[in-house]
């Protein structure tokens, strides 16, 4: 029987009256239907001729009844919600709404709450919004909204002797965890919030919050389930801001979070899980450690019962990769939570965080590290004292590391970069000053290298030096009481590492007072800590004496410079004490004594001006001295550098007639002209490491460069050379506003002198080529020269990126390169794109890391040049 095409007959046919025989085949069927075994039929296509069926008028109410009771409740979600219309759709929601309006019946509001919740959380509302959007956001969740949060807040009271025993409480839980069935619920539910609250009084104003609370939280929970989604630190950030509200965010999160990231769903799951965990103590140290808090921890208790748990995420962080960043900063949090972790524990934390510091390769994580355990210090000195200071002075070698090892040279120097973030706190100062000094001590009498010795000493006193400059940037009290311990003692290593055996040299006792006649008269036992340890010598004089006990100078030059102007001195005699420090400085045997002795000079000069009465008489000395052919070269030089060191020490007319004399120099055809125009540096140079007058270097600067570009323009072939030195090597003395006033005459000039040898004033040359394109734009002249000069400055940049054999000198070329594509124009360079990135290319194999850092970023800037336009 072909039961099917004899019901497509009778329906295409129109006929009311069925015939007999379907009747009976219908029959036939029915029978067979219900004679099979029940497991043998199809679901999903048994819901869809039921569907069909009801729609017929003869399916009354108790066939209604009957297929309600018999549907496969334990099915899966695609038999129980058969296509078509299903409790999700705006059909069945519109009646459903018709249905409950106005219900007020306490037992039937929990019903209803109850099935609200299930319609919004299992039936497939969300899947209709998302496939019909602009249709049914109006009908399905305005309507679904109007009869959930009607009956927001609970105003509810039972009557005394309530047999249901329905309590208030009952009815506002069952409705808030329908509020927060549904995120679609935001857009109206907040607003809703934000007005109920300032009109409620009583118990109803913090229904407000608790609903929305519970109703946030449930949604960032809801939202972690995927912590990969780009969207999981948002819902981190919502959750953080409810721990500054209330605890009840963390007792919500953290135990979901535990179990994710103990059994992910993915490995990769685990960064961003323990990423949220982080971020949630973070909000509770800013709850709870925050200076002039009002709630505590030892108060609330919100954290104890999670406390275990916390310390196993963060040990597992520790010790896995990817996990340490983001362990380090939830195990500072923990730390600096008041009354959370005792002091074992916080110790177990540090001692994870010395071991990354001080072993793990990556350089992100040893600077979260370092910045941890300086947080941790702050509030917890005695635990950073004596668990990491211990393993990183252990780290320091006794002794200088041989020149091929490199990888224990940059060992050594993290640590100290690490001692000195960590030691500046008063707590800690005291330990790094003894330890260093320990150090010192074993240097002085270690056999090796002596290069070797004299690095690794170097960078122990830098260390200490750094911390020192940033006590004092920080005002710390503590750093007067170490005077008399760090100046005595590093004095005195120097002192005794100068004497020979046969030739006794020095002693101490105070510093500035008697430092001149320690060194001006040989009573040295007055500038070291232990008498015993030196002994005294002649009096210390330019011409005489060791190199070593020469190299002195560069103490005594110290403390001249630590002294107040108003300190009286111990001479009477000030041009008589400047002009034999000038004869120090014409007769030093290395460049060290040299700098060390002009230094002296300009310190000198700068606090006791208005004594001084010689300048002119002896700057006309020094002069003769420069241009006297019969000297030898090196004094002659010497002098030079004399000369120019005093010039940056006039303030009148003199300066002038005297620089002006020294210009004259680079016409000559000696090597006295290129050792004049490097020494035109020195005038770029602050004196006595003050910062200059922006009215001095404007003025100077507008004497000097008309006579340069003049001097410049006169010459020919080799003789145009030292104009181009001194020009190059006075630019650091200006800002980049001053060459944009005189652009240009500058550029051309700047272009030519991109090809000069020497590698100092060169790299000058490239930084006022960056500095002009860095702030160029904001003047149109300025911005038409630039591009009309455009490919040869980068035919310079590319040309002293490429063959430079100085690295800085690359670096910087390939830096300035780098700004090209923010200040030119695509259309005025784009045929250059393509050479400019093949020959970054080349650079990228560069020796040095600084330089393939910037070749890196420039051929970065370069391949997106003209992709915007």
């Amino acid at each position: 029987m072909d039961i099917e095409r004899d019901i497509r007959t009778q329906v295409s046919s129109s006929d009311l009256n069925p015939s007999s025989s379907l009747i009976q085949r219908l029959t036939f069927l029915s029978n067979t239907i219900a004679a099979v075994n029940k497991s043998k039929i199809n679901g999903p296509a048994t819901l869809t001729a039921l569907t069909e069926l009801s729609k017929l008028p003869t399916f009354d109410d108790g066939a209604a009844v009957d297929v309600y009771k018999s549907r496969p409740a334990s099915g899966v979600r695609s038999v129980r919600l058969a296509s078509g219309e299903t409790p999700g759709s705006s059909e069945f929601i519109n009646s459903y709404s018709k249905v409950v309006d106005g219900e007020k019946d306490p037992r039937n509001l929990m019903l209803l709450f109850q099935l609200d919740k299930v319609i919004l959380s299992e039936f497939n509302v969300k899947d209709q919004i998302e496939v019909s959007f602009k249709v049914l956001r109006e009908l399905t969740v305005q309507e679904m909204f109007d009869i959930t949060f009607c009956y927001f807040p609970i105003t509810f009271r039972p009557p005394p002797n309530d047999p249901y025993g329905i309590t208030s409480d009952d009815l506002k839980t069952a409705l808030r965890a329908c509020l927060s069935a549904s995120p679609y619920f935001a857009k109206q539910a907040l607003p809703l919030f934000l007005e109920k609250y300032p009109t409620s009084a009583g118990q109803t104003m913090s229904d407000a919050p608790k609903g929305l609370g519970e109703l946030i939280v449930k949604q960032s929970l809801e939202g972690l389930s995927d912590p990969m989604k780009n969207s999981a630190p948002g819902f981190a950030k919502c959750l953080a801001s409810m721990i500054r509200a209330s605890p009840y965010a963390l007792a919500q999160a953290l135990p979901q979070l535990f179990r994710d990231f103990n059994e992910p769903k993915l490995p990769s799951y685990r960064v961003p899980l323990i990423n949220v965990i982080t971020t949630l103590l973070l909000a509770a140290r800013s709850v709870y450690g925050a200076e002039g808090a009002t709630r505590r921890q030892s108060d609330e208790h919100s954290l104890d019962r999670y406390r275990d748990s916390l310390l196993d995420v963060m040990r597992e962080g520790l010790r896995t990769d990817q996990l340490k960043t983001a362990a380090i900063r939830g195990s500072v949090a923990m730390a600096e939570i008041p009354d959370f972790l005792d002091a074992l524990q916080v110790e177990e934390l540090v001692k994870g965080i010395d071991n990354l510091l001080v072993h793990d390769n990556d350089e992100e994580v040893r600077t979260a590290a370092l910045s941890g355990l300086k947080s941790i210090a702050a509030s917890n000195p005695t635990i950073v004292q004596n668990s990491t200071l211990p393993l990183l002075f252990h780290a320091l070698p006794d002794s200088a590391p041989a020149a091929d090892d490199s990888a224990a040279r940059e060992a050594y120097r993290r640590v100290l970069k690490a001692l000195t973030e960590l030691c500046a706190a008063p707590a800690l100062f005291q330990t790094l000053v003894v330890r260093i000094t320990t150090k010192l001590d074993l240097l002085s009498t270690a056999a090796g290298d002596a290069e070797c010795t004299a690095a690794y000493a170097w960078d122990l006193l830098h260390a200490v030096r750094v911390v020192l400059d940033a006590k004092l940037g920080d005002k710390h009290v503590d750093v007067p009481k170490y005077y008399a311990e760090i100046v005595p003692r590093f004095t005195q290593l120097a002192v005794v590492a100068a004497q020979s055996a046969d030739r006794p040299l020095f002693r101490d006792k105070t510093i500035f007072e008697r430092a001149y006649a320690g060194f001006e008269n040989g009573q040295l036992k007055q500038v070291v800590y232990d008498e015993k340890a030196v002994q005294d010598a002649p009096p210390l004089k330019g011409s005489e004496g060791s190199e070593a006990e020469r190299n002195l100078v560069a103490l005594y030059t110290a403390l001249v410079r630590g002294l107040k102007p108003e300190t009286v001195l111990p001479f009477s005699d000030a041009d008589a004490f400047l002009a034999s420090k000038v004869e120090w400085a014409l007769t030093a045997q290395n460049a060290f004594q040299q700098r060390a002795a002009l230094d002296l000079i300009s310190a000198f000069v700068n606090k006791h001006a208005a004594s001084l009465s010689s300048l002119p008489s002896l700057l006309e000395t020094i002069w003769a001295t420069v241009t006297d052919a019969s000297q030898p070269a090196a004094k002659r030089q010497a002098a030079l550098q004399v000369y120019f060191h005093a010039l940056t020490l006039l303030r009148n007319e003199l300066a002038y007639t005297a620089s002006e004399r020294a210009l004259s120099l680079l016409g000559s055809e000696d090597a006295l002209a290129h050792a004049t125009a490097s020494a035109f540096g020195i005038l770029a140079e602050s004196p006595g490491k003050q910062p200059r007058s922006h009215l001095i270097v404007k003025k100077l600067w507008s004497f000097l460069l008309p006579k340069l570009l003049a001097g410049e323009e006169g010459a020919s072939g080799a003789a145009r050379e030292p104009y181009l030195l001194a020009f190059a090597a006075l630019l650091p003395l200006v800002p980049a506003s001053l060459y944009l006033s005189d652009l240009r005459k500058l550029l051309p000039i700047l272009l030519r002198a991109l090809v000069i040898e020497s590698a100092e004033e060169r790299k000058n040359v490239i930084t006022a080529l960056t500095s002009v394109l860095e702030t160029a734009s904001s003047r149109t002249e300025t911005d038409q020269l630039l591009h009309e000069h455009a490919e040869e400055i980068v035919d310079g940049l590319l040309r002293a990126g490429r063959t430079s054999k100085i690295g800085k000198v690359r670096a910087a070329a390939l830096a300035g390169l780098g700004v090209v594509p923010d200040a030119i124009r695509y259309e005025t360079l784009g045929k250059a794109k393509a050479r400019v990135i093949r020959e970054l290319g080349l650079c990228l194999d560069d020796p040095l890391r600084g330089v393939r850092r910037e070749a890196v970023d420039t051929r970065a800037a370069w391949y997106t040049y003209g992709n915007g336009s």
